[in-house]
């Protein structure tokens, strides 16, 4: 429990919201900050015992806190790229937006002289002087009257200069609230970091300049039409598969190896404890991004309640322990494959209809994987091996499991081939070709048996070869 005492005493509760949900806990919690890293609460009490009893509902409250973050989260995933048509659309909706406001007015042809007129009449009747360039415009249905005309050009010449100076100096800050609400009503929530929110915040800005430069053409008598204002379909585009039925759809399409199965099935699981079972449609570059980077996270070694914990859960725990070293770059880009697989393979076979735009979102994602520290044998090396005791007195050690220990230096050195190909030989994979006689032997996938291939090429015959001259003992 994180109950903890200020420096007056007083003790409160506090919890560490998980990193991956700090926007969307500010989201569901309406501060004004983009993120809430803590929920904290005083008690008001400076009795432990008391405390200890009132701080078991807000810790409940806490919960609730979190798994509304946690399922806003999954709603309305963080995005970090948007599609060129989407861009269009909402840059598109912006410009008939402001347009079609503009009709709307010059249409009921009143405006807001009502209001005008009316603090006209409550000024008169409380006897205060005053002047005004304009007459009270009567509410005769006779057009708008030289107040609202000059109201539409004032506005025209203060806000278009601004717009033009933001859009030739790439301030997306200038369109910073009206990007936003855009993006609320096509339910897109966007990390305002990423490059594309500049992209779009730019579109809009155009978007501006262009209905106000109408609008003045307007106000001059250019007859210009307002286009269609297209509302956003009320549902995200769907598939009506899930990732977990789309990995179910990828297994059966062919014999598969059951590592390969373990393999992928372990990728997307993974995935799905991060985000849940999405529909293919709708994963995204944001989703296959925080689920790098919480794959990032997994300790190495789990033990304990880590063996069955979910991938959140382990990401949280790596949080909580800096230091503790976590999987490999390797085991991540495993898994992002699999991800990748099954999600092409939804593409291709028309999972994901062809009218959806869609690019693959883990394309460009993977790790960067450090290069190998392996490197050949040297030939001192070598002798070093091969002029063991195993080799020269018949010794076996313990660990070298019996005559293993001398068999399998000497199989790698004239075969090349992996110790794990080599470790399930048995006498039945040395065969003689029966027109020379020459003798060699076979890699072979026999799951049954345990025994496995790294790739389809690697089921093989060869034939041991000298090594080199000068090497070996």
């Amino acid at each position: 429990m994180g109950l903890i005492k200020n420096e007056h005493g007083v003790y409160h509760v506090r919890r560490k919201v998980p990193k991956h949900l700090e926007a969307a806990t500010a989201t569901v919690m309406d501060v004004p900050k983009g993120r809430q890293s803590w929920l904290k609460e005083t008690l008001g009490t400076k009795d432990e015992k008391r405390a200890r009893v009132l701080a078991k509902p807000v810790m409940m409250k806490f919960d609730r806190i979190i798994a509304q973050a946690d399922a806003l989260l999954v709603e309305h995933p963080v995005r970090i790229e948007l599609t060129e048509a989407e861009i269009k659309q909402i840059a598109d909706y912006f410009y008939a937006h402001e347009l079609g406001a503009d009709e709307a007015i010059r249409e009921e042809g009143i405006g807001s002289d009502p209001g005008f007129a009316s603090v006209h009449r409550q000024l008169v009747e409380a006897g205060i002087e005053f002047e005004t360039p304009f007459d009270v415009a009567e509410q005769n249905g006779s057009g708008l009257s030289d107040r609202m005309m000059h109201k539409i050009e004032e506005d025209v010449s203060i806000v278009l200069p601004a717009a033009k100076e933001a859009l030739a100096r790439g301030n997306v800050n200038f369109i910073h609230y009206e990007l936003n609400e855009l993006l609320q009503v096509f339910r897109i929530n966007l990390d305002p970091a990423c490059a594309a929110y500049r992209k779009v915040a730019l579109a809009v800005i155009k978007a501006e300049v262009r209905a106000l430069e109408d609008v003045r053409a307007r106000n001059r008598g250019t007859p210009i039409d307002s286009p269609k204002l297209h509302e956003p379909e009320s549902k995200v585009s769907a598939s009506s598969c899930s990732l977990r039925a789309a990995y179910d759809g990828w297994n059966k399409m062919e014999v598969r190896k059951k590592s390969s199965q373990l393999e992928f099935s372990k990728g997307i699981e993974r995935f799905i404890e991060l985000h849940g079972d999405l529909d293919v449609v709708q994963i995204n570059r944001g989703h296959v991004r925080q689920f790098r980077d919480a794959a990032q996270l997994v300790p190495k070694l789990r033990a304990g309640k880590l063996r069955t914990a979910r991938l959140p859960e382990l990401a949280e725990w790596s949080r909580e322990h800096p230091g503790t070293p976590c999987i490999g770059a390797a085991t991540i880009n495993k898994w992002l494959t699999c991800l990748q697989s099954v999600l092409n393979w939804a593409r291709k076979n028309g999972v994901i209809p062809d009218e959806v735009v869609w690019a693959d979102p883990v394309s460009g994602m993977r790790l960067k994987a450090p290069r190998s520290k392996r490197r050949p044998w040297e030939t001192d090396e070598l002798s070093v091996l091969f002029g063991s005791p195993i080799y020269l007195q018949g010794a076996r050690p313990r660990g070298g499991k019996g005559e293993a220990a001398y068999w399998m230096p000497l199989l790698a050195l004239y075969s090349g081939a992996r110790l794990n190909e080599l470790a399930p030989i048995c006498v039945d994979d040395v065969k003689a070709d029966p027109s020379s006689g020459v003798r060699f032997m076979t890699v072979i996938e026999d799951e049954d048996a345990g025994r496995s291939v790294k790739t389809e090429n690697s089921v093989r015959a060869f034939r041991p070869h000298r090594p080199p001259h000068g090497t070996g003992g």
